[in-house]
């Protein structure tokens, strides 16, 4: 090009450029800036944003919101502990947390003492947890990060809440490669044990040391029923919304019509005492060898609990080989 027509040609670049820039609204956010503004979503507490880039997350109640957090692979920086000895058996999120934990998250505060001090000290983008823990806290909080409310077991699905902090968090594939894996584990269990699932009853029971009783909203529980499991008469009556608790004299009448039983005790002591109950000792699952064990880790989760859950249903169909 004549080197001669170049400052003219740039002059008309930069005329018409700025005759364009007339034109827009300058309220407009520029490309920049809405590359950088982060990810609006809807939420039980209305449009939160939250940066394009989350380099740490503060999870307050340890469940389905910390579950999440790992399977997403999210930069969890603290979280809460349970009481110590509370818990005998693994957690569900052992791997991911154990792998969390190398890379700097770390337990700040008790389960059941939420700490705004702590959180604060962590420094998050983001906070993370279902909507009736923020919901007290919930401007102390947003004065330091984003927060994130999910639900729970009586509100909504893992899988919704794993969508929801999918899209704030812009791991949308990771969590369509979640819920595909859980629903094709479903399918070939169901299939597998069809005839089991068919022809015994069920039931997933909690015992704390006082009352027997089946839930069924307990994530445990949906996995059962989402495996097409027949419910014994008790899980049944749950199903259909009616309240089904037992004392330890009422145990025969309320489960002895299940041939396979999922006990849900979290204490070590508590299910020591249960295997030397001589009513319990007496249920046909138990004659039968028909029963495993989980505890309260299975109450509420994620993908990763969901898929533990599975785990501990398929050995109690194993025990039918």
């Amino acid at each position: 090009m004549n080197k001669r027509l170049l400052v003219p040609l740039l002059g008309t670049a930069l005329l018409l450029s700025g005759c364009g820039a007339t034109n827009e609204d300058p309220t407009a956010p520029s490309e920049s800036s809405a590359t950088t503004a982060g990810n609006t979503v809807e939420t039980a507490l209305g449009t939160i944003t939250v940066p394009k880039e989350v380099n740490s997350v503060v999870i307050l109640e340890g469940r389905r919101d910390l579950d999440i957090a790992l399977a997403l692979g999210l930069p969890v920086v603290g979280y809460p502990y349970e009481e110590a000895g509370s818990l005998e058996l693994e957690s569900p999120l052992a791997t991911q947390l154990e792998q969390a934990k190398t890379n700097g998250a770390k337990e700040i505060f008790a389960a059941d003492n939420i700490s705004l001090e702590a959180i604060a000290a962590a420094d998050p983008d983001l906070i993370i947890s279902r909507l009736s823990d923020i919901e007290p806290i919930q401007e102390q909080l947003e004065t330091i990060a984003p927060v994130l409310p999910i639900g729970e077991q009586d509100t909504s699905t893992w899988q919704d809440d794993l969508r929801l902090v999918a899209q704030a968090t812009g791991t949308e594939a990771r969590a369509a490669e979640l819920i595909a894996d859980y629903d094709s584990r479903v399918e070939t269990l169901s299939t597998q044990y069809a005839d089991t699932l068919a022809n015994n009853t069920f039931a997933p029971v909690s015992f704390n040391g006082g009352t027997f009783e089946t839930r069924p909203n307990r994530l445990l529980s949906v996995v059962l029923q989402d495996l097409g499991a027949t419910p014994s008469q008790a899980f049944a009556t749950a199903i259909d919304g009616e309240e089904t608790e037992y004392s330890p004299e009422q145990l025969l009448s309320g489960f002895s019509d299940a041939d396979a039983l999922i006990m849900l005790v979290s204490s070590p002591q508590t299910w020591q005492d249960l295997q030397d109950d001589q009513l319990y000792q007496q249920l046909p699952a138990v004659l039968n060898h028909h029963v495993m064990r989980s505890d309260k880790q299975t109450h509420e989760g994620g993908p990763l609990t969901a898929l533990h859950a599975l785990d501990v249903i398929e050995e109690l169909l194993r025990t039918y080989k």
